[in-house]
């Protein structure tokens, strides 16, 4: 039997030199940025309120809970700000 050497890249059609090529967008994740800042400000705020002072007037949990809260509140509105300069930047000169 004889072999067959063919190589089917060789039968392309001249109809591939037709096609106009489209730059791909790579674009951030909107999710993934909120979530991760969020999870940081969290663990950041919690260790604030674990490790800082005592407040006279609420408990610990209290403390960990109030500061863990704010900082996933204000470390998530950064990271929205970061992803927006990210998809500016995503945009291209």
């Amino acid at each position: 039997m004889p072999r067959d050497d063919h190589d089917p890249r060789d039968d392309r059609d001249d109809r591939d030199d037709d096609l106009d090529l489209v730059p791909v967008r790579r674009r951030p994740d909107l999710v993934r940025f909120l979530v991760t800042g969020a999870v940081i400000g969290g663990v950041l705020g919690g260790l604030v309120g674990f490790l800082g002072p005592d407040a006279p007037s609420s408990s610990l949990l209290q403390e960990i809970i109030l500061l863990a809260s704010t900082g996933a509140i204000i470390v998530g509105l950064l990271a929205a700000v970061l992803y927006l300069l990210v998809d500016r930047r995503s945009l291209g000169s």
